[in-house]
């Protein structure tokens, strides 16, 4: 069936606003077009149909019988290809997965962001949790999240699929006006000269880091115990006294940077790991793609802003 060629859509919507408004320029402005375009729309349209539809003698515009007879169809045809993209545009999404995340705190705040946009391309819908490892953990396995994002591979637990992303080392952060005095500092040095600031024992960073100081054969006297990297460094910031985290806490609170030093850990080592974990044969697709979001997010704009920050950590955070 052969149609009448040039009377599409765009042209009797703007038909429809000269028609309500009764003026060329305020229906180009209803639109966010030129006056320019709407008279060419017109006049196609008139062209077309080889009839006037607007009385242009009178003011405000009028429509002439065939224009009335005309705006009659166009709202119905306008309409109808409105409530035609709606039903397309949800198809598109009942097609698309809602999908429940679960970060820790310092690795939303670096790395979601960019994560969480890549993942709202595939994804209908993105809730978003970020905070202590132990609950998203629970939360997982209590099917309220879909995949966590955790130094907490719950081992415990069968049909899990763990994709380990990166490793960081553990550091040591001073107030900046103590810098000399601590730069070969030792962990005993560091005890006794200025009170340890701790992160949470609710957390898994918190208590990997208190297994750690018992292992090293150290236990600072109880001070100060926080949840959070910002509070934590802003504390340090403060010169009430010296804490230990990692490079992507350190960066996820740089705006201390000024106010603290931060240095290697003395004595043995010490790592974390971040892991991806999602349960089996749920969101495979999705769980991937956040995955190689994660790695392409930290190796192209976390990790170098962080060897920027910190020049002597090197490879000492790498992906997995």
């Amino acid at each position: 069936m052969k149609s009448t060629p040039g009377l599409d859509v765009r042209v009797l919507r703007m038909f429809e606003a000269v028609a309500a408004s009764g003026s060329l320029s305020e229906g180009a402005k209803s639109l966010g077009v030129t006056q320019s375009a709407v008279s060419q729309a017109i006049a196609q349209i008139e062209a077309i149909l080889q009839t006037q539809v607007l009385d242009r003698s009178r003011r405000p515009l009028r429509l002439t019988p065939a224009g009335i007879a005309l705006s009659r169809r166009a709202r119905q045809i306008i309409d109808d290809v409105d409530r035609l993209v709606i039903h397309v545009r949800d198809a598109d999404l009942a097609s698309k997965p809602a999908i429940r995340v679960g970060m820790i705190d310092s690795f939303a705040a670096t790395a979601g962001p960019e994560i969480v946009q890549r993942l709202t391309a595939t994804a209908s819908q993105v809730l978003f949790w970020s905070g202590l490892a132990y609950s998203q953990s629970a939360a997982l396995l209590n099917r309220q999240l879909d995949l966590i994002v955790t130094p907490d591979p719950v081992e415990d637990a069968d049909r899990l699929i763990r994709r380990s992303i990166f490793s960081e080392p553990f550091i040591v952060v001073v107030p900046a006006t103590r810098a000399a005095e601590f730069r070969k500092a030792d962990l005993k040095t560091l005890i006794e000269r200025l009170p340890f600031i701790r992160f949470s024992g609710r957390s898994h960073f918190g208590s990997g880091i208190e297994r750690y100081l018992r292992r090293c054969g150290h236990s600072p006297r109880p001070f100060l115990e926080i949840d959070t990297s910002d509070v934590v460094m802003g504390m340090v910031g403060a010169g009430l006294g010296w804490a230990i985290t990692t490079p992507l806490c350190y960066f996820q609170a740089r705006a201390y940077a000024a106010q603290v030093v931060a240095m290697p850990l003395p004595g043995p080592a010490l790592s974390r790991s971040i892991y991806q974990v999602s349960r089996e044969d749920e969101f495979e697709e999705l769980a991937e793609s956040c995955f190689q979001a994660s790695r392409n997010v930290l190796q192209d704009e976390i990790f170098p802003r962080i060897r920027e920050l910190l020049p002597w950590i090197k490879t000492g955070i790498a992906l997995s």
